[in-house]
């Protein structure tokens, strides 16, 4: 279906840099968020989240760390996307991740997450094709980033955001709802301030 399409555009786009995205068999690996330390921005370790992760916040994560933490399941309910649990991560390079936190993708009407470190450019307009973004209407509402689009009602009722900035491109899917285009640019606002470090 769209999320299998969707791995293999992005495998064949990356696969000259950064080797393949894992396949439809690949095994996926659960990632727990970093739990909250108080001011609202939590940093990942390894390990955090535990048992409580459906509150959990994600935190700054640098350049080898496990890019699912860079938004928990609690920053989506904070904005009020219900039913994201422990992100899965399904990748198997350090330069990019696909993190699922409800259902099998966001294009199935789930919750996803996905960041891409190299070929930037290449993977953004990959996103907004995917995503079936048609223009960069959301670059206003997100300073500082090269171009960012928004679908506020795709394939299976998918609300998304693709965001370029610097050297990383990433795009977060959630079900579309009246408030999708707040909540985007809100988590997209997140992955920006704690993935700063990313950017180049």
């Amino acid at each position: 279906m769209f999320r299998i399409k969707r791995h293999l555009a992005a495998a064949f786009l990356l696969a000259g840099v950064v080797g393949a995205c894992s396949s439809s068999g690949a095994t996926s690996t659960p990632i727990s968020a970093a739990p909250s330390t108080g001011g609202g921005v939590a940093t990942a370790g390894a390990g955090s989240g535990g048992s409580g992760a459906a509150g959990a916040l994600g935190g700054t994560i640098g350049r080898g760390g496990s890019f699912c933490g860079l938004l928990g399941p609690g920053d989506f309910a904070a904005v009020g996307v219900a039913g994201a649990r422990t992100p899965t991560k399904n990748s198997d390079d350090v330069t990019d991740a696909y993190c699922v936190y409800s259902g099998v993708s966001g294009a199935t009407g789930g919750i996803e997450f996905d960041i891409f470190l190299t070929d930037a450019a290449g993977a953004y307009q990959q996103i907004k094709a995917n995503g079936g973004i048609t223009a960069d209407d959301a670059t206003a509402d997100l300073p500082g980033v090269n171009a960012a689009g928004i679908q506020l009602d795709g394939l299976a009722h998918m609300a998304d955001i693709g965001v370029l900035k610097g050297t990383i491109a990433f795009d977060i899917d959630v079900p579309t709802n009246p408030n999708a285009r707040t909540q985007l640019i809100a988590l997209a606002k997140l992955v920006l301030q704690r993935g700063g470090g990313l950017s180049s």
